[in-house]
């Protein structure tokens, strides 16, 4: 898992001297000899330290020294990240074109500042190169040796799009008597009043999985259906609106500025006299039971509430008699993950004997757990079909009986990816739990910083849909919707032991740090920073009058802020990515635009937001290099003169729909 991030930062350190920091050294090197070759001689050390990761792996769960060895080895390549961030911030300032004879003689001044700017780079990577060579030569002294004799499975990206097999979602197998049980209760039970039923069990049983298939069975038989995902991070306001959507056509909706009450009554004469199922998907407490059923009628027309959660007293909250979803049995559980180890099989073909076999021992370790079979069966598939290879298997995984080999099984299907999507599915992490992610918006993120190496054939896009099909093939993500043209993933959903393996890893690593109170801030500053504030007492946790650097750095890349946006004063001049989710945001501090600190901005973001009057400011056109931004879900309908001159904005996506 070590060499994740300095993979990252040899891609991007390797991107960058082929773009616009190359032309820099080639035009104005010549005055500053040296700054090619430490850029050369770091990019070469860099290959060699990587090498030797692969054997600190495989140590650093317990050797405390190489831990630190590997800390050291990401340090570095952060300040690596750091120079050439910085630099390409100085390079894209100075390339940057106004038109007009006196910002012509004006960037003739510039050449000064752009010698003077090489001259810190080479500065710093001569510092770099120093370091580095340190490391390199410390790698003895801590236990590290270059063990990797080629032996070891390599994992290749194929250029043509993978063609799954499977459905996307988990497949329901050992639970058709419970999905026939729990259709009855909904639609064949003659309670004409409303009711409620529960499915509970532990994360990963499939209850999420289940309840689908249950709606996709019985939605006809109801005028209207509604799924709601809950989450731990219940937030009342949010999930009205998210009924309000489902129940109104798009261009009749305008809930952000209702206040809760008008809400409530707009849901309810929506539902009024109507036959409705809604789902509430992952309860958490109680609460969420209390305050919304007061939101639904009763209008004795057998409408129906499909409760799903963890926890036996939440679900007896709405439902006295809550049906207990059971682990699968032997027979289920071998059929689940040999199914898995095997998608391509035709299904008239019989599995090997000797896998069979151990497939059984497999799932006895499982304990009936589908989430774990799910993904221990695609782990088995990307092995060799034979017994020598699931054995190794079998005693690489730390079958701990405390509850955390789930865990464990998931961190084995982590550590077993390439490095390049190691740093996509950390990326994860900034989504709050439970979260529908939009993959066109998560493609751009991945794009703007990075984690897409600009080498090899096709698009970037292309590359990052194939990134998302090899994530969903290993059952690290789930795909919630694709395009039923091209195929393409559209949405998806990251379950919650996988996403809270991905904020261990990413937080671990420095890499991306998630905040819910004051206390997640670190001594380290963060990369990458996302504020889930989606209830008061998480926004009461953070100061309105502090700015954001205070919390998350100086030199953070990408912001997202989810539930209420802090405050933006400082100049960020590394910042490329910030996204703002379901909250009111005011652009003036006094005469100036907040979002003119900004400058090397290329993704933003504002959905389902209310805008300072509903409009963006005029100073967006500071913003040169903006390649990307989302107002879905907000009352503008048209953009700044400004910003319609600009020649290196790709993409301008869900301008509110009235307006077409």
């Amino acid at each position: 898992m070590a060499d994740a991030v300095v993979d990252f930062v040899k891609q991007k350190f390797e991107d960058a001297l082929k773009g616009p920091v190359k032309d820099a050294l080639l035009k104005e090197g010549q005055f500053l000899y040296g700054v090619n070759d430490n850029a050369e001689v770091v990019q070469r050390e860099l290959g060699r330290i990587k090498s030797f990761l692969k054997d600190a792996d495989s140590k650093s769960s317990s050797e405390e020294r190489v831990r630190n060895w590997i800390k050291e080895v990401r340090s570095v390549a952060y300040s690596i990240e750091d120079a050439v961030d910085n630099f390409q911030a100085d390079v894209d300032s100075i390339n940057y074109k106004e038109p007009g004879f006196f910002n012509a003689l004006k960037k003739l001044v510039k050449k000064p500042t752009l010698l003077w700017a090489l001259h810190n780079f080479g500065n710093e990577l001569e510092a770099i190169q120093t370091r580095i060579k340190e490391i390199s030569k410390a790698k003895a002294d801590f236990g590290v040796n270059n063990l990797d004799d080629g032996s070891s499975e390599k994992f290749r990206l194929p250029m043509e799009r993978l063609i799954l097999t499977n459905n996307d979602e988990m497949e329901v197998i050992g639970f058709e008597s419970d999905k026939e049980r729990i259709i009855g209760r909904l639609i064949h039970d003659e309670n004409s009043r409303r009711s409620v039923v529960s499915i509970v069990g532990p994360g990963g049983i499939g209850k999420t999985t289940l309840a689908r298939t249950v709606y996709n069975s019985v939605k006809d038989s109801f005028e209207i259906r509604i799924w709601l995902s809950v989450s731990q991070e219940f937030n009342l306001i949010y999930l009205l609106k998210k009924m309000h959507e489902q129940l109104q056509p798009v261009k009749q909706r305008d809930h952000h500025e209702l206040p809760e009450e008008n809400l409530i009554r707009e849901i309810q004469a929506s539902m009024k006299d109507k036959k409705y199922l809604v789902i509430l998907d992952d309860v958490w407490t109680e609460d969420v039971w209390y305050q919304l059923k007061m939101v639904y009628p009763d209008d004795k027309n057998s409408s129906r509430v499909l409760i799903t959660s963890r926890f036996v007293n939440v679900a007896k909250a709405a439902d006295p008699k809550p049906y207990e979803l059971p682990y699968l049995n032997e027979e289920h559980s071998v059929q689940l993950l040999l199914n898995k180890a095997f998608p391509f099989k035709d299904s008239n073909e019989s599995y090997p004997k000797d896998l069979s076999e151990l497939a059984k021992e497999f799932a006895k370790k499982c304990g009936g757990l589908p989430l774990q079979l799910v993904v221990l069966g695609s782990l088995l598939s990307r092995k060799s079909p034979d017994c020598q290879a699931w054995n190794r298997l079998m005693r690489s995984i730390d079958w701990v009986t405390d509850g955390k080999h789930c865990v464990d099984i998931m961190a084995t299907s982590y550590k077993q990816l390439p490095p390049h999507l190691k740093s996509c599915f950390m990326s994860f992490s900034v989504f709050p739990e439970d979260y529908e992610i939009n993959a066109q918006s998560l493609i751009s993120y991945w794009s703007v910083e990075g984690f897409i190496p600009q080498e090899g054939r096709g698009t970037m896009y292309d590359k990052a849909q194939g990134y998302l099909d090899e994530l969903a093939q290993r059952c690290m993500i789930q795909v919630t919707e694709r395009n039923t043209t091209t195929g393409n993933i559209e949405r998806c959903r990251v379950h919650t032991l996988l996403r809270i393996l991905a904020v261990q890893e990413a937080r671990e690593k420095n890499f991306i740090t998630v905040f819910w109170t004051q206390e997640d801030n670190r001594k380290e500053a963060a990369r990458h920073a996302s504020f889930h504030l989606y209830t008061p007492e998480m926004q009461n946790n953070f100061t309105e009058n502090k700015d954001v650097t205070e919390y998350a750095g100086p030199n953070v890349r990408s912001l997202m802020f989810f539930g209420k946006i802090l405050s933006i004063r400082s100049r960020m001049k590394l910042l490329k990515v910030l996204v703002v989710y379901h909250t009111s945001v005011t652009f003036y501090d006094g005469k100036h635009a907040w979002l003119e600190n900004l400058i090397s901005l290329r993704h933003l973001e504002f959905r389902e937001c209310t805008l300072e009057n509903d409009t963006l400011p005029e100073s967006i056109n500071c913003l040169h290099y903006l390649e990307y931004w989302d107002l879905t879900d907000t009352k503008i309908v048209d953009l700044p003169k400004s910003i319609k001159c600009n020649e290196a904005l790709k993409l301008v996506v869900n301008l509110v729909e009235s307006s077409s």
